[in-house]
């Protein structure tokens, strides 16, 4: 298995980010990241620079709607128009064109120090047939995370990762409501990155550049094989692991997460995240986090089933269920914090 590291919901200069795709490129190349998915608004004008830049695959979708309801189209070959009042049919018109996608910001909250309070979320419940939803997503936790100006200012410029405490609660009881519906709903993490411009007398300051924001709330893929250096090719890999929920995502600002595992095994077969195999004797669920100094949480539709300190665990179902892991990362001399969450294995009494 290998595990690569992007960064997903990216805006360029084509809309309300600072930067070209080549300055993106060479910010995420700086990062270590392997690809970064490019989404403006309502627009696919990056879509002819999709390719290999500075090592890392540069994939181009779009972010459809504007005021609320945002939807992370990927896939897709020509643009479509936005529907905010009726997100369902948006939805419906990505898989008819052959593309996926994720649910942005859905539960995204406003701050009266940043934007006047703007928050985009989603409006519409319930709806079916996307792919999944941004879990975590780096600015829009910070949108809604100042309970005052002084404390904003003090985390900006002295302890960052402060405000970022964990997902959203309510989100993570839809996600866990879904799947164990029957719902083959993924996650993804996000940094929903602008590097926007402020004024500073005759300076222009960017805050949260993209190299910077590039390092906080990644997406890895794992692949069964090694990506391909042929451009077409790797596009299929990621494209594929993203849709399957073949993927987990991880807060690097705590510590990269490239060397972390959640799979099924069955008589030397594996099963990655998003697979669904049958309960039978000999399933085992293997979780592997990078760091020793981690708690390990695995979840079972909803609720956890098994929880341990360490780096390392094993379980064997009993039953048919959705599991899903959770890593908790200690810092020395701090408490644990929430670190990578997994997509899940479907464990199911059928083949």
């Amino acid at each position: 298995m290998y595990n690569y590291p992007g960064n997903i919901h990216i805006h360029s200069s084509y809309s309300d980010g600072s930067g070209n795709i080549e300055e993106i490129a060479e910010a995420a190349s700086a990062a270590g990241l392997n690809y970064v998915i490019i989404s403006d608004h309502e627009t696919l004008a990056g879509l002819p620079e999709e390719s290999v830049l500075r090592g890392v695959v540069i994939l181009v979708g779009m972010e459809i709607n504007r005021r609320h309801s945002h939807y992370l189209a990927l896939d897709l070959e020509k643009p479509l128009a936005s529907d905010e009042d009726n997100p369902q049919r948006i939805i419906d018109r990505v898989n008819a064109k052959g593309g996926f996608g994720f649910i942005a910001h859905p539960f995204e909250k406003g701050s009266r120090y940043i934007e006047k309070g703007n928050a985009y979320p989603w409006k519409n419940w319930p709806v079916f047939r996307f792919s999944g939803f941004e879990l975590w997503n780096y600015t829009s936790h910070w949108r809604g995370r100042h309970p005052s100006a002084l404390i904003t200012l003090y985390w900006f410029f002295f302890n960052r990762k402060a405000a970022m405490d964990s997902p959203p609660g309510d989100l993570l009881r839809l996600w866990d409501c879904y799947t164990s519906a029957g719902h083959r709903i993924s996650v993804i993490g996000s940094s929903d990155a602008h590097a926007t411009l402020y004024s500073l007398g005759i300076f222009k300051v960017p805050v949260f550049t993209y190299r910077y924001i590039f390092s906080t709330i990644n997406t890895y893929i794992t692949l069964p094989e090694k990506m391909s250096s042929d451009f077409a090719t790797a596009k299929q890999q990621i494209s594929g692991a993203l849709k399957k929920g073949q993927c987990y995502l991880s807060f690097d600002s705590l510590a990269p997460a490239q060397e972390f595992y959640f799979y099924a095994e069955n008589n030397k077969t594996v099963s990655l995240m998003g697979s669904a195999l049958e309960l039978q004797k000999g399933v085992a669920l293997h979780l592997k986090a990078p760091r020793s100094r981690s708690l390990l949480r695995l979840i079972k539709n909803g609720r956890l089933v098994k929880t341990i300190e360490g780096n390392e665990l094993l379980y064997r179902p009993t039953a048919p269920g959705v599991y899903r892991a959770e890593v908790y990362f200690k810092p020395r001399f701090r408490r644990y914090r929430p670190w990578i969450y997994s997509n899940p294995i479907y464990v199911d009494a059928r083949s």
